[in-house]
């Protein structure tokens, strides 16, 4: 029995699939997805997600794993720090931040997926998540969670850390993921935000960069980064505020998340993730 988990456990570490995306006129770059995990339903996702695909294998991660970890995520609530009360307008009103449904502080391997390879390296280091994008480029690789945190509406947290960063280079938090589609909020060095929709073969920019006082610039930083997908509605967050309003838009419902480091300026980015919380929302 346990051979057979380390073989599933493999196979979810391998990247799913690599393909060049297309962006519009002024933003004429090719981007390249890596999930690393099917998207498998929770019991409260609403669409049911296809099985992932053989990466070809200049996009196959090289993974080795380890025996079974004893430490491995909560799915009951964990409490956190007292925050400050929600503005009447923020979406997340209703919700206990203090308490998430599932939260994920990175003790155990495995509960994300590692990929090792010319574009990216992604591996679990010092009870973090260490995403390394190996070339200043258009190409984006993402890892992605296990099969207990998949959800349709949700709001959901990540900490990224920046290594040595200038510009545009950043730290990304994909939701909704399936293979290589999703919506992906990525935080810059320089203290600006995007958020972009991935469909394979495609990128769609939803929201450009735009500079907001609520991102810690320059190397070293470290943001709370959070996305809220609620039906059409996403919002994106960063140390608890909100960024901007609504973005609208229909194309997905359900998947898991991803993490990866978005290097522009400087090959090698390296960004290191941790304390991952989960909420489901239900109305």
């Amino acid at each position: 029995m346990r051979a057979r988990w380390l073989a599933l456990l493999a196979g979810w570490t391998l990247a799913g699939c690599s393909r060049p995306a297309e962006m519009p006129s002024s933003f004429d770059l090719a981007t390249r997805l890596a999930a690393s995990l099917t998207a498998l339903p929770s019991p409260l996702a609403t669409a049911t997600l296809p099985p992932s695909q053989t990466a070809p294998p200049s996009a196959t991660p090289s993974v080795t794993p380890s025996p079974v970890p004893s430490d491995t995520p909560t799915t009951g609530p964990s409490p956190t720090e007292t925050l400050p009360a929600l503005p009447p307008d923020d979406p997340r009103t209703g919700l206990d931040l203090r308490t998430p449904d599932y939260r994920d502080g990175f003790a155990a391997r495995f509960t994300w997926g590692e990929q090792a390879h010319a574009g990216a390296v992604t591996t679990w280091e010092d009870e973090r998540l260490k995403a390394v994008d190996t070339l200043a480029d258009a190409n984006a690789w993402w890892t992605t969670t296990g099969p207990n945190a998949v959800a349709a509406d949700f709001y959901a947290e990540i900490t990224a850390s920046m290594g040595a960063c200038s510009g545009r280079d950043a730290a990304g938090f994909a939701v909704r993921v399936d293979l290589s589609s999703g919506y992906a909020l990525e935080v810059s060095c320089d203290g600006a935000y995007r958020v972009r929709k991935f469909t394979t073969g495609f990128v769609d920019v939803l929201r450009d960069w735009t500079s907001a006082e609520a991102i810690v610039q320059g190397p070293e930083a470290v943001n709370r980064l959070g996305f809220m997908a609620q039906g059409a509605n996403l919002y994106v967050f960063a140390n608890n505020l909100r960024l901007g309003e609504v973005i609208k838009d229909t194309s997905r419902f359900a998947g898991s998340f991803g993490l990866y480091a978005m290097a522009f300026d400087t090959p090698g980015l390296a960004v290191y993730f941790d304390d991952f919380e989960l909420w489901y929302v239900t109305n």
